[in-house]
């Protein structure tokens, strides 16, 4: 899919109807459709009417889906084709098989780290070296995402704090932060509505944010002011894959080594010491 069409597609997806947003998710996730395929294949494969595509285009700005193919395909001819694996077209009951959860896997992985911007990710590694305190959250599966990715961030500096997943006593924790102080959530669809509470906080109080979410939820962490590290997460079936979120976590981590050097070197000799002295204790 071209990059334009995608970014007009986060940009004003909230504003889409639920039909339009099921196609327009659709194309976010299986970018590579758009290019030999139908309008109303597309539509078909959303589960959506063929109007609704013709209105989705127009909502877009094109004229018609021969507007989108086109520029679609200029762009891949300008950029060359590059190698992705496609994702697997299986019915939402069939049972996962090796190969299928592989070539899934896989496809998530390599849309999400060829479409990420190396600035970008530098720029989020710069707000967590500099900020004063670091703040990590998310909700549900998510929450055990923000723990692992709390553990990563504070074997290489101090002051990283997880937010609790008790939404009711975020009001006490957000009144803990600071404007020199970085916000890092993690959030996928469905997009819980704390999430915007937060960052609309975060925005008014000048706390610097970076959000780790899927594509159809790109332009409204944009539009409260954060940093966006983009994920792809889809999968066949209704469950999302978090596999490279996680990956993103490993790899912001490993940013912010490469940004700290020295520092994040003294504090891992430093939390490996006081390891082993704690288990020469059991051992005594």
């Amino acid at each position: 899919m071209g990059t334009r069409l995608a970014l007009r597609i986060q940009e004003r997806f909230e504003d889409l109807t639920r039909s339009e947003q099921k196609l327009a998710q659709f194309l976010l996730d299986r970018p590579d459709e758009i290019l030999g395929t139908s309008a109303t294949e597309l539509a078909g494969f959303a589960g959506v009417s063929k109007a609704t595509a013709a209105r989705l285009f127009r909502n877009l700005g094109y004229s018609d889906f021969n507007d989108v193919r086109l520029q679609a395909r200029e762009e891949r001819n300008r950029t060359g084709p590059v190698q992705q694996i496609p994702m697997p077209q299986v019915s939402a009951t069939a049972a996962t098989t090796v190969p299928v959860h592989l070539q899934v896997e896989t496809a998530n992985l390599i849309r999400t780290f060829e479409e990420l911007r190396s600035d970008v990710l530098n720029q989020a590694a710069e707000q967590l070296a500099a900020a004063g305190r670091v703040w990590v959250a998310g909700l549900g599966i998510e929450n055990g995402l923000a723990q692992y990715l709390r553990t990563l961030l504070a074997r290489v500096r101090p002051g990283v704090h997880l937010i609790s997943e008790n939404a009711s006593i975020w009001p006490e924790e957000l009144a803990s932060t600071g404007p020199n102080d970085a916000l890092v959530i993690i959030a996928v669809r469905p997009w819980p509505q704390h999430i915007s509470t937060m960052l609309n906080f975060a925005k008014t109080t000048r706390l610097k944010s970076i959000v780790i979410t899927d594509p159809t939820n790109v332009g409204k962490a944009q539009r409260k002011g954060a940093l966006v590290l983009n994920c792809h997460v889809s999968t066949p079936w209704s469950e999302l894959t978090q596999t490279s979120v996680l990956s993103m976590a490993q790899l912001l981590a490993s940013a912010l080594i490469n940004r700290l050097g020295q520092k994040a070197e003294i504090r891992r000799n430093l939390i490996a010491n006081l390891a082993e002295e704690f288990e020469d204790d059991r051992d005594r």
